[in-house]
């Protein structure tokens, strides 16, 4: 693979990433306006997510940081930075949960005990204090949907040619 196509084929994944997030297609340039999205070739960690925290305080953008593993490709570690209501949230592995009546995937830290995630309509990231289920086993359905969600999300755009530009972080990454 040319490095050409790997910089499509992440450009896609992410575009992928953002559509299930978002909630709909189209919106990649401005999800990227609005959130700071790091594929890395490392796991996220809470000494490397702290290090982000004077640029997402900057900003006023949330950081994920995803990175996809050589053992399950499919099933990304992602990595959250947040400010909200005034503190910072560093969350090192967030989940993908996507319930049956959902448009867009809510973002559920592995231990299913800090609530989730979601961005709104405008791309907001809202807290939830109530995860989409309380424990791994009880989400297995929801999460099983999301992340064959966003497996058949990158291959429709690819299949259809779409192109996307890599955010900044993604480049440096």
């Amino acid at each position: 693979m040319t490095e050409t196509e790997q910089q499509k084929r992440i450009a896609n994944y992410l575009a992928a990433f953002a559509h299930l997030l978002g909630g709909q297609p189209g919106r990649f340039t401005e999800f990227r306006d609005k959130v700071d999205i790091m594929l890395s070739g490392s796991a996220p960690h809470a000494f490397g997510l702290m290090q982000f925290a004077s640029r997402v305080q900057t900003t006023g953008r949330p950081l994920l940081w995803v990175h996809q593993s050589a053992e399950r490709p499919a099933v990304p570690q992602i990595g959250l930075v947040a400010q909200m209501r005034g503190g910072m949230h560093y969350i090192e592995s967030c989940m993908l949960c996507l319930t049956g009546e959902d448009d867009r995937a809510t973002l559920v830290p592995d231990g299913f005990n800090l609530g989730a995630y979601r961005f709104d309509h405008a791309l907001n990231l809202e807290h939830i204090t109530e995860p989409p289920a309380s424990t791994f086993e009880a989400a297995d359905e929801e999460m099983v949907r999301a992340y064959n969600r966003l497996i058949a999300i990158q291959a429709e755009q690819w299949e259809r040619g779409d192109s996307f530009d890599l955010p900044h972080l993604a480049q440096a990454a």
